[in-house]
């Protein structure tokens, strides 16, 4: 529809060398201003302006938006020799909307938006630790046992030069076995030394003095366990840089860190709801990824998974959703699987309740919440404050800014009640209070030093005299927990005369009714999923989710104090279209901004 409007007018007025009939697709002006597709939008013969760009620009803007590159030439021509120009650049955006190039633009959306940084180092590099498996490696062709597999780090004198050499420690020969590994599936590997010891018992050093234990993990001489689980096989010279480095698209630290950006993805390219980022019990992960859920599983007291091959084997996950670029039943596949199965830790209970106060450990665990339950972004973010900022920053679109010009009252204990930092932590520490249960203790060795208790679950209890900061818990994260989760804070809203009864009291983690997160008063639910459920019953998700792709297919951000009533109808669109990225975007390209090139 042809029509010299009001906003035609403004965006004339707008132009800063005028109308540029021809100017090209680049949108530039005369006098190098860049001023944005419009300017250069053709007259009709009475020379009144076009509100709508051309076909040609819509197209252009549309595969820049979804693609993030212009059309090909065969596509122009395409729209060229098309009857009907507009429908055409509308059957682009649905095939778009439906190729796997939509997934991987969504992908890179949700990695450049949740951010979600690699696990930091425990030691020295490689050493970052959330496999909490025992590394090893084959032999060398040059030596007795070549080819088969052994640990990096034998727990005796000669290590593993001398089990590839043929020898134990006292001489003998050392144990082997041969297994169908989890790492490769259908293929077989033999274990040799301390790591084919399929035993219940082995021993362990302990200051300087071999003492007993016991097989459920691999300590000491302790195997790998069925099928090696236990274990990660590492094919490069240097044990730990092939899952430590950035650049390795298949190693572990990396796929953890994509994992939430993945789910994004998966979310968005099958119409799953948006919550499901966030509150779901699925995600996505490879065998690989996978297999650190199963160790923090097992690491937490269940042991189910560690002789279950449902998460390794091809033929038991083959039904799975995966993404585009992979097929169903490939190991190194994106797949969606569901959380609490494979990591029992992870709870399917969406209303799980549990009040430390009244409630006697154990605690069943922390109820799945999508991303915020994943192993990248728990380990990634090595404190609750720090989770929940970026939580609140990424997911609710909230600006942590420091204040100018006041004055606060003196810091004594609390920053949410006192002290300059009260002003965020006010609105960051009800967040935070529901991500406690999650800290890194000890320091990486093949992965396999650094665990990550959960205080009250599974066996990840210890004497009161934890509290007191007396050996062995003056490190981390105990002296973190002593320090900073005091009795009647905002964060720990416990009486001192409770913690003295029951020093796990301090990881209360539901928001208590007396206090509100954006607005919102708690259901009691505990663990990330109180923080998702209260964030959902806001508002601020949904209208931060349209605002990232408002971004993403219109290039700019929703200014929510200015443009108020645009944002809530876009949200309501959202919701109307089931909180789904496809239809949504969609919508988008559909509106008049978008085909006005605004």
């Amino acid at each position: 529809m042809r029509r010299f409007s009001f906003l035609a007018a403004l965006f004339l007025a707008a132009c800063p060398g005028g109308i540029t009939p021809g100017a090209g697709d680049d949108g530039g002006s005369s006098n190098g201003v860049d001023a944005g597709p419009l300017c250069d939008a053709p007259e009709d013969d009475a020379g009144v302006f076009d509100d709508l760009l051309t076909p040609s620009r819509q197209l252009r803007r549309a595969s820049m938006a979804l693609r993030g590159v212009p059309p090909t030439d065969a596509e122009y021509a395409a729209l060229l020799a098309a009857a009907d120009q507009r429908a055409f650049v509308d059957a682009f955006v649905d095939q778009t909307l439906a190729s796997p190039t939509f997934y991987q633009s969504m992908f890179e959306l949700g990695r450049d938006w949740l951010n979600v940084p690699l696990a930091p180092s425990t030691a020295d590099q490689p050493e970052y630790g959330p496999q909490q498996q025992r590394a090893v490696q084959r032999c060398g062709a040059m030596t007795v046992n070549a080819g088969k597999w052994a640990y990096v780090r034998e727990d005796y004198e000669g290590g593993m030069a001398r089990i590839c050499g043929g020898q134990t420690r006292d001489g003998g020969v050392p144990k082997e076995v041969t297994i169908e590994p989890w790492w490769a599936p259908g293929t077989s590997a033999t274990l040799v030394g301390s790591a084919a010891n399929l035993d219940d018992a082995g021993i362990v050093q302990n200051n300087g003095n071999w003492v007993p234990v016991g097989c459920d993990r691999p300590d000491g001489t302790c195997g790998c366990g069925p099928n090696g689980v236990n274990c990660h096989a590492d094919f490069q010279q240097y044990a730990g840089w092939e899952n430590y480095v950035t650049w390795n698209e298949g190693g572990q630290r990396r796929q953890l860190a994509e994992e939430p950006a993945r789910l994004f993805a998966h979310l968005a390219f099958f119409d799953k709801p948006m919550t499901d980022l966030i509150a779901g019990t699925t995600s996505v992960g490879t065998t690989r990824s996978i297999s650190a859920y199963v160790m923090q599983g097992a690491e937490s007291g269940d042991l189910t998974m560690i002789s279950d091959d449902s998460w390794w084997r091809p033929s038991k996950f083959m039904s799975a959703p995966v993404d585009p670029f992979h097929t169903a039943g490939d190991p190194d596949a994106w797949r969606e699987f569901d959380v609490p199965t494979v990591s029992r830790v992870f709870l399917a209970d969406r209303d799980y309740t549990y009040d430390p106060r009244t409630t006697p450990p154990p605690m069943r665990g922390l109820p799945a919440a999508g991303m915020l339950t994943s192993i990248g972004f728990l380990a990634g973010q090595p404190r609750e404050r720090l989770r929940a900022a970026r939580a609140l920053e990424i997911l609710a679109c909230e600006v942590l800014a420091p204040p100018s010009g006041q004055t606060f009252n003196p810091y004594v204990s609390d920053p949410a009640a006192e002290g300059p930092c009260q002003h965020c932590h006010r609105r960051i520490d009800p967040a935070a209070i529901h991500f406690k249960r999650f800290a890194k203790q000890g320091s990486a060795s093949e992965g396999w030093g650094a665990r990550y208790p959960m205080p009250a679950i599974g066996p990840w209890k210890w004497p009161t005299s934890w509290r007191r900061g007396t050996y062995p818990y003056g490190g981390e994260p105990f002296s973190h927990w002593n320090r900073w989760y005091t009795a009647g804070t905002r964060m720990t809203p416990v009486t001192q005369a409770q913690v003295d009864s029951d020093p796990l009291v301090v990881f209360i983690d539901f928001l208590p009714p007396d206090q509100t997160l954006l607005g919102e008063v708690s259901d009691g639910t505990v663990g990330p999923l109180g923080f998702s459920k209260l964030i959902i019953k806001s508002g601020a998700y949904d209208r931060c989710v349209v605002r990232r792709l408002h971004q993403f297919v219109l290039g700019r951000d929703i200014d929510p104090a200015k443009e108020t009533g645009y944002l809530d109808l876009l949200t309501a669109q959202y919701v109307a279209d089931g909180r789904k990225a496809r239809p949504f975007v969609k919508h988008l390209t559909q509106s008049e901004l978008f085909r006005r090139g605004l």
